[in-house]
């Protein structure tokens, strides 16, 4: 009797369903968010205290991505971060960190001067504030005394002109107009298909400056001749002008915040969950399939996974139009990065008298020719960094001890795929991670990512003497690695490469041609960086929450 009454009411379209009390039902969300990098958790954060009910489904066991660390025995490592912009009071990000409410969540530090950038014959502690900055330059060039003050009046009006652009791009053009002269906004026109060298060769011509001032470009993974000066001039005045900060406990205190927020919100983050697909209904994106089969019903996707995959892989090419794919297949990933993770048993704090916690090391002033050495893999002549983390964190080492990070540019298929080449998938997944057992072909690998570490940590000794011997702790990632662990094709840092044809405005923007799916992170508006996926993963949440009004 019971039986049939249940199933009569089902039969009137009461809801009430026949499955049996241990089969669970199906979870309704508001949004799926999928990946917990800086893109994701910002979006949710956003969302979840905009009332939203909020699910986050993140492949890795931790949450952040690049804006994460990791620990090796009493060293704390920071994954990527150098230092973050914009948040200064009347910076670019600070507004961000108050909307997703982690302002009281996180301690940042300050960083003057910014680093030292050093040359074969001088060298220069940059410092954070601008004017400071270019007293600095006029007093080391008077002969370009001219050249550098227009420099620094044409940044800031290209500043100006990209502040409007953002601004519209959030607002409107109505909301942003009153707060910017004409001048400014033309200004940044002019510059939009122009190169960061075009740019500086119509004020100062003096190799040596053109090479201290243009440092920043490898941040960006691109030479001065090649990277766009849009591009540049947002990052560097939001770091000059917006402030330059690291954070007690890495770039991994902003993630476990904003996962704070999300979970304080009512929200709920899944790791060691992959997404598989975002099941597409009525042309829209109406759920998001795991690899273990669950799915989760939704209102609105917002995908944190690298754009490639997005489409190719978790929507499926035959959903979206030949235009927009056109666009996809064009653009091109950016640079990755191979970095030297090390806890050293000795205290290096003196050889970064200045203060900074970073030192840039250039062989020459020639920046194309320095590129050429980052891309053709010549890890002997290619400018690199080393980072002391316990400078600015002294809870990343143990006392008398240090975390020393070296990084620089290398190629992606460098020396036959990093000695992968030819070699099974699941044994190059294997090989890539430095986690997993022996393989056939991995010891090759392994072998070249020594060699390559070494090579690096030889030249360091120049400013670090006796390193190799006060090493505890080492760690090597290649590209590979940063593929592995990210997902991003060619272990990309930061997206698409910032040329001039792919930056800014022309990169994805949060909408996507599949209604109620968008993106954030580094493939889309702004681009890439630690405050730049911030942003995007706000926007996201912002149009989302507009359309909400609407309906």
């Amino acid at each position: 009797m019971q039986k049939s009454l249940v199933a009569l009411l089902l039969a009137l379209g009461l809801g009430i369903s026949l499955q049996p009390a241990w089969c669970a039902q199906t979870p309704v969300y508001d949004v799926v968010v999928i990946g917990a990098g800086g893109g994701g958790l910002a979006a949710a954060a956003r969302l979840a205290r905009a009332g939203m009910k909020v699910l986050v489904v993140e492949q890795h066991y931790k949450v952040g991505g690049y804006m994460g660390s990791f620990t090796r025995g009493p060293y704390f490592f920071e994954i990527s971060l150098h230092g973050m912009d914009g948040l200064n009071p009347d910076g670019l990000h600070e507004q961000t960190f108050e909307a997703l409410g982690i302002t009281d969540k996180v301690v940042p530090i300050k960083l003057d001067p910014m680093y030292r950038a050093v040359f074969p014959d001088f060298a220069i502690d940059v410092p954070a504030d601008p004017d400071a900055y270019m007293q600095q330059l006029l007093l080391q060039f008077p002969h370009e005394a001219e050249g550098i003050s227009e420099l620094f009046q044409a940044m800031n009006s290209l500043y100006n002109g990209m502040q409007f652009f953002v601004h519209v791009y959030e607002w409107s053009l109505l909301e942003a107009l009153p707060h910017y002269n004409a001048a400014d906004i033309l200004a940044l026109s002019r510059y939009q298909n122009v190169t960061l060298s075009d740019l500086l060769h119509e004020h100062i011509a003096d190799e040596q400056l053109i090479a201290a001032f243009t440092q920043l470009a490898s941040y960006g993974g691109l030479a001065p001749d090649t990277i766009s000066a849009q591009f540049f001039t947002l990052y560097w005045n939001s770091i000059h002008r917006g402030g330059f900060y690291y954070f007690a406990g890495g770039s991994q205190s902003i993630a476990s915040a904003l996962a704070e927020v999300i979970e304080e919100h009512g929200g709920r983050i899944m790791l060691g969950t992959k997404a598989e697909k975002i099941i597409i209904r009525g042309g829209r994106a109406a759920a998001v399939q795991t690899a273990n089969g669950q799915e989760f019903r939704c209102r609105f996707v917002v995908s944190n996974a690298n754009a490639p995959d997005t489409f190719n892989s978790l929507i499926g090419r035959e959903h979206l139009p030949d235009d927009f794919l056109k666009k996809l297949d064009a653009l091109q990933p950016g640079t990755s990065w191979f970095q030297v993770y090390l806890g050293v048993d000795h205290d290096y704090r003196d050889a970064f008298p200045s203060g900074a916690h970073e030192i840039i090391v250039n062989g020459g002033y020639d920046q194309a020719k320095n590129f050429s050495y980052f891309l053709s893999g010549d890890i002997d002549r290619a400018p690199y960094f080393i980072m002391n983390y316990s400078t600015v964190d002294p809870a990343a080492a143990p006392a008398g001890k240090n975390v020393i990070v070296l990084n620089t540019i290398l190629p992606y298929d460098f020396d036959n795929n990093w000695k992968t080449a030819g070699m099974p998938a699941d044994a190059v997944t294997g090989a890539t991670s430095n986690m997993s057992p022996a393989c056939a072909g991995c010891e090759q690998y392994v072998a070249l990512k020594q060699q390559m570490a070494e090579k690096l940590i030889q030249r360091a000794e120049e400013f670090l003497p006796g390193l190799s011997a006060h090493i505890d702790v080492l760690e090597v990632g290649s590209p590979r690695t940063m593929e592995f662990f990210t997902h991003n094709p060619r272990g990309a840092m930061l997206g698409w490469a910032n040329t001039a044809e792919q930056v800014l405005f022309k990169r994805l923007t949060q909408s996507t041609p599949i209604k109620n799916l968008y993106l954030a992170g580094a493939w889309t508006f702004p681009g890439g960086g630690q405050s730049a996926v911030l942003e995007s993963g706000k926007f996201a949440a912002e149009k989302i929450l507009r359309k909400s009004l609407l309906h």
